[in-house]
């Protein structure tokens, strides 16, 4: 019987390209999260702004909807930094926030639907990456 390189406890403990989606995951939730701290600011700097209409705000008004989406922002771009370190801590709150950044666009599609499906779909492939190769970081 051959060997193998498999650890029972943790599955394969050789690393593959696919690390590089981590590490491109990471990189773009960075990037989604700069997105939608501009889209934020200049929600609260102009209430004019968008697309169709302002009384489409899903929080009241487009300055708190700005507001808002600064925060997640925010917090979007601190998990993506702490991803790159591939601890599992970080890849799970990573999961989370990407999925509270999609439905947090999603909530706001008619007040910058073409910002707010570039996001969506950035979280879906940060999901994505995350879920399939994530425990491959921690080799790394």
């Amino acid at each position: 019987m051959a060997a193998t390189n498999i650890d029972t406890t943790h599955g394969a403990t050789e690393v593959t390209r696919w690390t590089g989606w981590i590490a491109f995951a990471a990189f773009i939730m960075m990037l989604s999260g700069a997105l939608s701290l501009i889209t934020g600011f200049f929600a609260v700097i102009n209430n004019n702004w968008t697309v169709w209409n302002n009384s489409g705000a899903p929080f009241g008004t487009t300055y708190w909807w700005g507001w808002w989406t600064m925060l997640v922002g925010v917090v979007v771009i601190a998990i993506g930094g702490a991803l790159m370190r591939g601890s599992m801590f970080a890849r799970t709150v990573a999961v989370f926030v990407a999925a509270g950044s999609l439905l947090s666009q999603f909530i706001s599609l008619n007040v910058a639907p073409f910002w707010s499906l570039t996001i969506i779909a950035i979280d879906l492939v940060i999901i994505w990456a995350i879920m399939m190769h994530g425990r491959e970081m921690r080799v790394r």
